[in-house]
């Protein structure tokens, strides 16, 4: 059981907002077809539709099986930027304060089958979760006029 996949979840979404941050005053600015608050948005419906309850799911024994999670077709034009923010905050901390009670063989053993990346554990959803964070991370960064890392 490794927890240093705790802490890079938490750092990643530290740089992301921080990116997030940094960005928001320029109305423009934009990765693809999305806005910032689109990205926000999604990031905090990932975590809440998506990574939470799999991650459940798997450390419940369920065996579950997952489809590919998609929510890029979500209408996020009612949702400021801000609160999609903080309920990414709130839900990445829930979610990480519920991993650290997980028994070894809940986060290692337990798994589910994903139609992508096959079987997965606790912790392998973890470093999926970190994957996506370092892919919107990397979208901010190529924001023109943006400090990089």
């Amino acid at each position: 059981m490794n927890d240093t996949i705790l802490d890079d979840l938490m750092n990643s979404q530290q740089l992301v907002i921080a990116m997030l941050e940094i960005s928001a005053e320029d109305p423009s600015a934009r990765v693809g077809a999305w806005d910032l608050r689109d990205i926000a948005a999604h990031l905090a419906a990932t975590e809440r539709d998506c990574y939470v309850p799999r991650i459940r799911a798997i450390a419940a024994a369920e065996n579950p099986t997952f489809e590919v999670f998609t929510n890029d077709g979500t209408d996020f034009s009612g949702i400021h930027l801000d609160d999609a923010v903080d309920e990414w905050t709130a839900t990445r901390t829930m979610l990480l304060g519920y991993v650290k009670t997980l028994e070894a063989d809940q986060r290692t053993v337990l798994s589910g089958r994903h139609a992508r990346y096959g079987d997965v554990t606790v912790d392998r959803y973890l470093e999926i979760a970190l994957q996506h964070d370092r892919d919107h991370l990397r979208g901010l960064e190529r924001l023109p006029g943006r400090p990089t890392r």
